[in-house]
């Protein structure tokens, strides 16, 4: 299945919305392949959130967010149907790569899920706050999940992860 039909059809986006991911995704992507080389890998591996091979290690690659000219990271425990997000200890992704206008910030996947649990607040189901749009301030530290939605994230700011960046792609 490709990457279009699988955000069209099995989240339900909207034809604008998927457009608008596959692009900035895309050139997300393309843009660390450039820089780094790194081998592109096919959908089904995409969807355990290998986006590439680099250097021996398995990256998953965020493209760039408006957050991240505005200092925050998003970071995604569980998905949209509750199962586990590219954060999580079942995500096969060794390490994420997130585009900030001048870098790609490359961090241990773990090291990254460790400082999560040790910024939020003790993640609890009932707990987490159910709004689309929350606003990175108002999320930072806090379990957040789209309305109508299984997904369960929180915001932290730059600053609380560049202790353990394992490594900087100058763009």
């Amino acid at each position: 299945m490709s990457l279009e039909k699988y955000l069209s059809k099995s989240i339900q986006l909207n034809e604008d919305r998927v457009k608008h991911c596959l692009e900035m995704g895309g050139k997300g992507e393309d843009l660390f392949k450039e820089l780094t080389s790194a081998i592109k890998t096919d959908v089904a591996e995409d969807k355990q959130h290998i986006d590439f091979y680099w250097e021996g290690k398995r990256v998953d690659v965020k493209g760039p967010k408006p957050m991240h000219s505005r200092g925050y990271i998003l970071l995604e425990m569980i998905n949209i149907w509750g199962h586990h997000g590219w954060c999580s200890k079942e995500s096969k992704a060794d390490y994420i790569a997130f585009q900030f206008p001048n870098a790609f910030y490359v961090f241990e996947k773990t090291e990254l899920r460790n400082k999560v649990v040790s910024l939020c607040e003790k993640y609890e189901p009932s707990k987490v706050r159910r709004e689309n749009r929350v606003k990175e301030s108002d999320g930072k530290y806090k379990w957040i999940g789209r309305y109508g939605k299984q997904d369960v994230f929180t915001y932290l700011e730059f600053e609380d992860v560049k202790d353990i960046i394992y490594d900087t792609i100058s763009i």
